[in-house]
């Protein structure tokens, strides 16, 4: 998780718990050592995290689960290195999203379902694997 994003879970928690200004500062510097989120470590961020759901913080989970992002990510990924070996003109999004459409109907990779995200990785590895023709560009 990225360090701006735990910053928002932190304060997330915080809201959710009910914690007044008061009783957060000196968490965080009982957890810490220091009475202020902004110059903490992840690591340090993640030991208030912890400490606030045994307090009884319960994060609610992603809407997507983490596997999806992670293919859409590959999609990304797959779709630059066929720019990189001249089997696409350009590696930008915009080409991408009109892939996705023409293949899926869906204005953007990360609008696939599960079962598209997987048919549209192998369809770009299969897209690798050809040999570039002269007149091969998406």
């Amino acid at each position: 998780m990225s360090h701006p994003a735990m910053l928002a879970k932190l304060h997330i928690a915080r809201k959710e718990l009910g914690l007044p200004e008061g009783e957060y500062r000196a968490l965080l510097a009982r957890i810490t050592g220091s009475d202020s989120a902004k110059g903490l470590s992840d690591a340090q961020l993640d030991k208030v995290l912890v400490e606030m759901k045994r307090l009884g913080w319960k994060p609610k989970p992603s809407r997507r689960p983490p596997s999806h992002r992670a293919d859409v990510r590959k999609i990304y990924a797959l779709w630059g290195a066929l720019a990189k070996a001249g089997k696409i003109a350009s590696s930008d999004a915009a080409g991408l999203r009109n892939w996705a459409n023409r293949q899926f109907s869906v204005s953007a990779p990360e609008f696939l379902t599960a079962e598209q995200t997987r048919a549209a990785i192998e369809q770009l590895k299969a897209w690798q694997r050809r040999p570039a023709s002269a007149g091969e560009r998406a």
